[in-house]
């Protein structure tokens, strides 16, 4: 039995990094050079070629863990629930799920297959531009996506290596070759919450305006009429 599981092993460890797209044709590789086409010209091409349709596509994976914070919505219980955890928590229940990369190519959104009154049980998102990392797990057909920080964000298990090993190359190429996208999101994200933050901050005022016009009572309200009134 241990002879066959080392050869197993080694089965997955030949199969990590051994998928490759097909080489460009003399036809492509001409037209690059007539068109003065950069590395990254060629590269992202490839990309949009190869790797990219998968992640439009989407497929259908085994959600081992996911961080609440890629999490967006869960039902009440749920929503309940992250109410009072952290948002680093983890949750390790494992359930079927559907990912696929956003309309703006910055973000991974992902669904459950099972539904509850026609809508997802639980659904997320991924944002590229806080992933750091996109690894294989210690699963033959599982990869983890890690945060800037080092934390896993989403462990995930596909329905074989070869598909699993697809979808881990097609990530690290995206979080390379969309990284104007990224950004570009990113900023957007940004400047929504400096808008956000200075509403929050109007109306914090606002209502320390109102509550100082209560504590004032009929006194007040009396001594603003005066001025008022002087006024005209």
């Amino acid at each position: 039995q241990v002879p066959r599981m080392a050869s197993s092993r080694a089965k997955h460890t030949k199969l990590s990094g051994s998928y490759e797209p097909p080489a460009d044709g003399c036809c492509q590789r001409l037209s690059d050079m007539i068109s003065g086409a950069s590395k990254e010209d060629i590269r992202r091409r490839r990309f949009e070629q190869y790797h990219l349709p998968l992640l439009q596509m989407g497929g259908s994976f085994e959600m081992i863990s996911c961080a609440k914070s890629c999490e967006t919505s869960g039902g009440f219980l749920s929503g309940m629930s992250s109410m009072f955890s952290s948002s680093k928590r983890t949750e390790k229940k494992s359930t079927m799920v559907w990912v696929q990369i956003s309309s703006e190519l910055a973000t991974l959104e992902w669904h459950t297959l099972a539904q509850k009154n026609g809508t997802p049980e639980r659904e997320g998102k991924i944002a590229l531009d806080g992933v750091s990392s996109v690894n294989h797990s210690d699963s033959e057909k599982g990869m983890l996506i890690r945060s800037t920080g080092g934390e896993v964000m989403v462990e995930l298990e596909a329905e074989g290596e070869l598909e699993c090993e697809k979808w881990v190359i097609a990530l690290r190429e995206a979080l390379v070759c969309l990284e104007k996208e990224i950004q570009h999101c990113k900023r957007v994200k940004q400047g929504s919450k400096r808008l956000e933050g200075r509403w929050l901050e109007m109306q914090r005022k606002k209502n320390a305006a109102e509550s100082y016009k209560k504590s004032l009572g009929t006194v007040g309200m009396k001594h603003t009429a005066r001025i008022m009134a002087s006024r005209d």
